[in-house]
């Protein structure tokens, strides 16, 4: 297995983050043109820190760090416009944001597993018919003339493996929580 460069691992979780964090920015300044420029400060702050980072995992809690520092840093250098935030609300505003985030991390996560388990649990068939559906773009009228089977039955075919996997997952996230 080949090890990853920093710049390819910084590439890597910034694109997976970026979103979350330019929704964060988003949420904080309320205005397009300010997140973008804002944006561009917070990848050249994390790049610049990217050695300080001991943990993947903790890229996006030290990404909303910066961001909200950054956000700041702005926010000073527009003091003189009178609609920006007060510096409680928007630490009041992040803080929501962030705590938010993460418990839709984790919900994701465990979704995520959820889901990886009842693949687990299919059939042979049922899993290679649904992983080559949807995790190749595979056409379905060309999937379903490769299986010699109608585009009508193979949709019917990948709606019940869906319904299973649907109840499945309901059924792991429900014994998840309690």
């Amino acid at each position: 297995m080949e090890i990853e460069d920093d710049a390819t691992r910084f590439v890597r979780l910034f694109m997976l983050y970026e979103r979350r964090l330019r929704s964060f920015v988003f949420t904080l300044l309320g205005n397009r043109d300010a997140t973008d420029e804002v944006m561009q400060e917070i990848s050249t702050v994390l790049w610049k820190k990217f050695g300080q980072l001991e943990d993947d995992d903790c890229f996006l809690k030290w990404g909303y760090v910066v961001a909200r520092y950054e956000v700041l840093m702005h926010r000073r250098r527009l003091a003189r416009d009178r609609f920006v935030l007060d510096e409680g609300l928007m630490k009041l505003l992040s803080d929501e944001f962030v705590a938010d985030e993460l418990e839709n991390a984790d919900r994701s996560e465990q979704l995520r597993k959820s889901l990886d388990g009842c693949l687990e649990s299919l059939r042979d068939p049922d899993r290679q018919i649904i992983l080559t559906a949807y995790a190749s773009g595979t056409k379905i009228a060309s999937l379903a003339e490769r299986m010699n089977v109608t585009p009508g039955s193979l949709y019917k075919w990948l709606g019940r493996i869906r319904r299973r996997l649907q109840r499945c997952i309901e059924l792991k996230m429900i014994s998840a929580t309690n």
